[in-house]
């Protein structure tokens, strides 16, 4: 039986110990140490496929520094709010008034006028699906900020830059860079280990965490969530393999229902094109997208878009570049 539900929120828990990105915690520990004498650190941007523990291990180091340093720290979610101006007021509402800002009519320039007046001491932001952002201007003006330092968290650094301009690449390109590379089967068993330790009433044997651990393919999400489905299913019995079996597609359902209830207009329409008709060529996709969406869209964005589908299991790419097939999952 599960104890602590919380354990098993791939977005939420931070566990007490962070295992198997030990070297990943160590580079951001460096660009993060001036912060102890006061200054601010290196802005850093942490790259990965889905699943791998970027937010985990970046959530986990602004942990350890608050520990250690006088240092205000916040955790925002792109992917949850896009628009600029709700960044913007997540990231001031930690170190200042905010109940006086109206959604519609308070300006951009107000808030970061008072964010800049509110800042008084080194403040690190988490901003985790960065390249959701509608404008990566934002990035410009939060940089602007001396005390400021930024943890940027992107599948892929491509698609961070490919939406900026020069002037903002420009102010990221010396930052501090670290890619988190899928997890093994055995560190996977281990991270699962730690969970059932930590939020199940019983313990489950080494094996089932392999196959778990195996049917998710480096993915710690999609492990978490497999084993919290499978100790549903099991209720008071034990788990087998056949419960796993059960458990790991449902799990991968209830990830991809979430991440596409969240999707952009575009993106949502996009992915209901490729799920209906695939699979489908760039060349056979894109007309029916303009015809559905009205919007007049180059190959090359939709490629980008299909990418970060891709990223989070929504859509598979099959074959070479030119004779690539989009299906939907």
């Amino acid at each position: 039986m599960i104890a602590r539900e919380e354990v098993f929120d791939v977005d939420a828990f931070v566990p007490a110990d962070l295992v198997h990105r030990n070297h990943e915690l160590n580079l951001l520990s460096t660009a993060l140490s001036p912060i102890l004498d006061g200054n601010s650190g290196s802005n850093t941007i942490v790259t990965g496929p889905s699943g791998v523990g970027k937010t985990t291990t970046a959530r986990f180091g602004l942990a350890q520094l608050q520990a250690e340093a006088d240092v205000v720290t916040r955790y925002v979610n792109c992917w949850d709010d896009h628009r600029p101006w709700v960044v913007l007021y997540d990231i001031l509402s930690e170190v200042g008034t905010v109940w006086d800002l109206h959604r519609r009519s308070t300006a951009h320039d107000m808030i970061l006028t008072r964010l800049r007046e509110s800042v008084d001491k080194p403040y690190v932001v988490i901003l985790d699906e960065v390249d959701r952002l509608d404008e990566t201007d934002l990035l410009y003006s939060l940089d602007a900020i001396p005390e400021l330092t930024l943890v940027l968290i992107t599948n892929r650094e491509e698609e961070l830059f490919a939406s900026m301009d020069e002037r903002v690449h420009s102010r990221f390109r010396s930052g501090v860079r670290i890619y988190c590379e899928p997890y093994r089967i055995s560190e996977l068993v281990e991270i699962l280990d730690a969970r059932v330790r930590e939020g199940l009433q019983y313990d489950v044997p080494t094996e089932i965490l392999e196959r778990i651990a195996d049917h998710a393919a480096g993915d710690a999400r999609v492990s978490i969530r497999s084993l919290y489905r499978a100790s549903k299913l099991a209720g008071d019995d034990v788990i087998t393999s056949a419960v796993v079996d059960e458990a790991v597609p449902l799990a991968r359902g209830e990830l991809r229902q979430k991440t596409t209830s969240q999707l952009k207009v575009h993106e949502a329409t996009l992915l209901e094109l490729v799920r209906e008709h695939g699979p489908l060529k760039m060349g056979e996709l894109r007309p029916l997208y303009i015809e559905e969406s009205g919007e007049e869209r180059a190959a090359r964005s939709l490629r980008r878009d299909l990418q970060k589908l891709a990223d989070y299991n929504l859509v598979e790419a099959r074959g070479e570049t030119n004779g690539r097939r989009y299906v939907g999952l």
